[in-house]
């Protein structure tokens, strides 16, 4: 029985060498040597880099992404805030005709009841001092039940649900706090 072989004619300027390998190929299990070696011949050969050289690049756009990532946080975190130590953060807004107002966050599970801010001597601005682990802290102000954002820290990129939140970075000890 013969096969068909009519998807060769597709193409007309299939390499007689090449034709005679795909017949053989249909034709036989093995492929002689010498058809071999010509066969790989006619194919261009890609030359593969080192490992290294590869893994070394691969390391070079990590670390260029990782400053680019850490100049871009520097510059959105403009104001420093008063520390007693690195943990312990003053959280202050300002908000004369308030009522009540409490600090909320991932730190506090979002609970106004949990952090009540006091009035300062002025009677329009709101403070609280907070123990909090070295890393991002997104946050916000409840004022008489209202989320407000900190206006002099950086706006959390992952306002989750629609809520507005701020971010501060808490320094490890002998750092400052930024937010």
């Amino acid at each position: 029985m013969k096969k068909d072989n009519s998807w060769l004619e597709i193409d007309e300027v299939v390499d007689p060498v090449v034709r005679r390998a795909i017949d053989d190929m249909r034709a036989t299990e093995r492929i002689p040597e010498e058809w071999r070696a010509e066969l790989l011949s006619k194919v261009p050969m890609r030359r593969r880099r080192p490992t290294t050289v590869r893994w070394a690049a691969v390391g070079l756009a990590a670390a260029l992404c990782l400053a680019v990532g850490l100049t871009v946080v520097n510059r959105r975190s403009e104001s420093t805030i008063t520390t007693g130590t690195a943990s312990m953060v003053r959280f202050s807004v300002r908000a004369p005709a308030a009522a009540r107002v409490s600090l909320v966050g991932d730190f506090d599970r979002w609970d106004p009841a949990a952090m009540p801010m006091r009035r300062d001597g002025n009677g329009e601005t709101w403070t609280v001092d907070v123990h909090l682990p070295p890393g991002r802290h997104v946050f916000a102000y409840s004022v008489d039940g209202n989320l407000e954002t900190d206006p002099m820290a950086a706006r959390a990129v992952e306002d989750d649900f629609g809520v507005p939140s701020s971010v501060i970075v808490v320094a490890s000890l002998g750092g400052e706090s930024r937010r």
